[in-house]
């Protein structure tokens, strides 16, 4: 049965857990996130997104038995309990047809809204499970959903402590950026052509005083979701654009590749904060590559892809980067404004051991080109797999052959001495 408010589901599904627990019955509760929803409180008001939101409460209950409870449990969130279920395996089912809701195009006042859902999914599997601990696992559930870009994600124990760590680094890393703790590094990338300096990728680094090195995967998965990301991106933009800036005057006239996570294309103002950066330390848009990663360039979400299309407009270059590990459409392809893709590095460092991949890095090759886009190799460790990605066509290539993450001197020098020998000492 719905109900209207967040204290009422309380009540009611704390009665009925008991229930279900006395009668031995497996249970779950299923939280949903409607990450598009808080943009239409700006838009069309909280009186209208509220009821937004109780036409959702009523639809998934549609979806669901009626024994369950749905009932709205935050701004912008919907709870459910299911009792009585006959396996545990069931609340997947569920889930999934919650999902199946979200899937049909919704209206308020003839226009087309966006919902964006993530779910997390609890599971009462000792049978003394609270409401209170359910709760919590399905808000952990849903964490890992939204961090990890997933619709659905079951609850995991092990995955709690996890959580409680990047809860650690979260609170840490907001400390390292205003105490100058983190550094970027710079790995080059080379024109196979000429074996010249192309572009250099700056690389967040952070060796914790106490946890060792932390890799940056982990430092964006740990921002993700709140304010400490655009925090951080903006501290990695300035840093890159600064030192960029730094290593032209010295005489390397290359450019510079920053990464920005999905999180980044969904900031309303990450545009702007990149175009002022690009200013303030006097580097072209057309000498910085915005690269992006298979999965999060190809998710189909309209404010991405507006993100995407505006930072072409005023001239910077964008990358899809570790193509191959994703799930690439063509058709999307196409319609993507890129100037570069990379290949990963999966297929790249095995290429001379194994002819499938050889024959995967060739048609991405092919395929860039017929599509006008550069192509560059990650992963190149040895001089065969750069000779042989020479034959192949392949426009650039970056990897320890070439060099490992360098600081702003160590990459001066090392540019300054290939500048000096005209093109790459290779042998």
């Amino acid at each position: 049965m719905p109900v209207h408010s967040y204290q009422a589901f309380l009540q009611a599904a704390s009665r009925i857990l008991l229930d279900a627990n006395n009668a031995h019955q497996h249970s779950a509760v299923i939280i949903i996130n409607l990450e598009g929803l808080p943009k239409l409180d700006g838009i069309l008001g909280y009186a209208e997104v509220d009821e937004i939101l109780g036409n959702l409460v009523q639809q998934i209950q549609s979806a669901l038995n009626a024994k369950d409870i749905t009932g709205p449990s935050g701004r912008h969130q919907i709870c459910c309990l299911l009792s009585d279920l006959l396996t545990t395996n069931h609340a997947i089912l569920a889930a999934h047809k919650i999902m199946r809701v979200f899937t049909q195009t919704h209206y308020f006042n003839h226009r087309r809204i966006s919902l964006l859902p993530r779910i997390g999914v609890a599971l009462n599997g000792t049978r003394k499970d609270n409401l209170k601990q359910l709760m919590r696992n399905a808000s952990t559930a849903l964490h890992h959903a939204q961090r990890n870009r997933e619709s659905i994600r079951l609850y995991d124990e092990n995955e709690k402590e996890l959580l409680l760590s990047g809860m650690d680094i979260w609170s840490e890393l907001d400390r390292a950026i205003d105490t100058g703790e983190l550094q970027l590094v710079f790995q080059p990338q080379l024109w196979t052509s000429t074996g010249t300096i192309r572009s250099a990728e700056a690389l967040l680094r952070w060796n914790h005083s106490s946890r060792g090195f932390i890799s940056p995967d982990k430092l964006v998965q740990a921002a993700e979701g709140t304010e400490l990301m655009t925090k951080l991106t903006l501290w990695v933009l300035n840093t890159a654009l600064r030192q960029c800036q730094e290593y032209r005057k010295a005489g390397l006239s290359t450019g510079v590749s920053i990464n920005l996570s999905a999180d980044d294309l969904n900031d309303t103002e990450l545009v702007e904060l990149i175009e002022q950066a690009a200013n303030i330390w006097c580097i072209p848009p057309g000498d910085i590559m915005i690269e992006l990663t298979e999965t999060t360039i190809m998710e189909d979400q309209t404010n991405s892809l507006e993100t995407i299309h505006a930072l072409k407009n005023i001239g910077f270059k964008l990358a899809m980067d570790d193509f191959g590990t994703g799930y690439s459409s063509m058709e999307r392809l196409l319609l993507l404004p890129l100037d570069e893709i990379k290949i990963d590095r999966t297929f790249v460092k095995d290429m001379l051991m194994y002819p499938a991949h050889e024959h995967i890095v060739s048609s991405m090759i092919n395929i860039g080109h017929q599509l006008n886009l550069d192509i560059i190799a990650e992963g190149v460790e040895n001089m065969e797999t750069y000779k042989h990605l020479q034959i192949l066509g392949c426009d650039a290539v970056q990897g320890y052959f070439v060099g490992n993450g360098m600081t702003l001197s160590e990459l001066i020098n090392f540019g300054l001495r290939l500048k000096a020998a005209g093109r790459y000492a290779l042998c």
